[in-house]
């Protein structure tokens, strides 16, 4: 991996990119540091995810009940049950070990996921670990960073069919508001890999319901529903948005599903045109414009389109970390309850006004 494609040689050059990966190193580990004595370290998996598991091990259910004040202050599970039966193994370990071994799953698996995009750049790595919705990602410890790197295995290995429908059937299993990619794989006329996809779906999610009994699974939707109705107001969505400007929920669900379709068919549209490249983009972004509950750390998707786009660093690559300004999730207000959507708006609408393609050669495979 160079220090840098574009100004190998260049003493300056060679500074800026010393400096800013310098910058990303240190912020990570202060930062790591600063939670892990903190007991914040890893914050979904201390207050939902290990609790969860401990309540299989104890016989009793994962989910918390519809009036539970837990979903109020986002510390319920509330993720299908194979995240939590996965991680049973973990139950018994002390809680700061799980958050550390998290911790540098995440980092690894954003690295991996750059790597697997085949970007050698090492300024879009640092940029990479800059942006707020990574350090959100890292932070809260929840599972956008692996269906992130899911995505970019989906896309790397786009022309075989059992690497993505692994990736994306476990993906959309896991978050079902991932299913605008199988619009994508629809379009392109990768059908096995999505009829298998689902098929993989389906199994893993009937299986990991069936190891906890189906316990919670009546309820499941309604808790899904409270969560939104709690939720989705305070975020970052299109519905956030909307109810900021003092509108109502039907407003923001009708925009929603407005925008949403707008950019699946632009999905569709590029497949017809045979630009894979720009079909994909409008996929991840639409699974940030359906969902009602929209957090900092989801934005982490755009890792993707970034790297497909833009394998060699610009100023593009810094442009979410202007993300620092909005505060941590639930608490916006006015401006910045829209700066998410804006700077996503910005660096997707440059993306795809100026795609540059790279396709790998056999040599340069991962």
């Amino acid at each position: 991996m160079s220090w840098s494609q574009d100004g190998a040689g260049r003493p300056r050059s060679s500074f800026l990119t010393a400096a800013l990966v310098l910058v990303a190193v240190m912020w990570t580990l202060a930062f790591v540091g600063f939670s892990l004595a903190e007991d914040l370290l890893a914050w979904d998996v201390r207050f939902a995810y290990l609790p969860a598991a401990e309540a299989l091990l104890d016989g009793r259910s994962p989910y918390p009940e519809l009036d539970d004040p837990i979903l109020e202050d986002q510390k319920g599970y509330v993720y299908p049950p194979q995240l939590v039966v996965a991680l049973i193994p973990l139950a018994p370990l002390p809680v700061d070990v799980v958050a550390v071994l998290v911790t540098c799953l995440l980092l690894a698996l954003v690295a991996l996921t750059l790597r697997i995009l085949c970007v050698r750049d090492l300024r879009c790595y640092a940029a990479a670990f800059l942006w707020m919705p990574t350090t959100s990602g890292v932070l809260l410890g929840n599972v956008s960073i692996p269906l992130t790197f899911a995505l970019a295995v989906a896309w790397r290995y786009r022309e075989t069919v059992w690497r993505p429908a692994v990736a994306v059937g476990l993906a959309v299993s896991a978050k079902l508001l991932l299913w605008p990619v199988f619009v994508w794989m629809i379009a392109t006329r990768r059908l096995r890999a999505v009829a298998l996809a689902a098929l993989i779906g389906t199994v893993v999610t009937f299986a990991a319901w069936t190891a906890i009994g189906f316990d919670g699974l009546r309820t499941y939707p309604d808790l899904l529903q409270r969560l939104s109705e709690i939720q989705a107001e305070r975020s970052y969505s299109i519905v956030g948005m909307v109810a900021t400007l003092g509108l109502g929920s039907t407003v923001g669900n009708i925009l929603t599903v407005v925008v949403g379709l707008a950019l699946l068919t632009a999905c569709v549209l590029f497949a017809r045109r045979s630009d894979d490249a720009r079909s994909f983009v409008c996929a991840v972004v639409a699974t940030l414009a359906v969902s009602p509950i929209v957090w900092l750390h989801y934005l982490v998707v755009l890792l993707v389109p970034m790297a497909i786009l833009r394998r060699r660093f610009s100023a593009l690559w810094l442009l979410p970390i202007l993300l620092w300004a909005s505060p941590r999730p639930g608490y916006a207000e006015g401006f910045q309850t829209f700066l998410p959507a804006l700077v996503a708006s910005i660096l997707i609408g440059i993306l795809l006004a100026r795609p540059r393609v790279w396709k790998p050669t056999l040599e340069a495979t991962p």
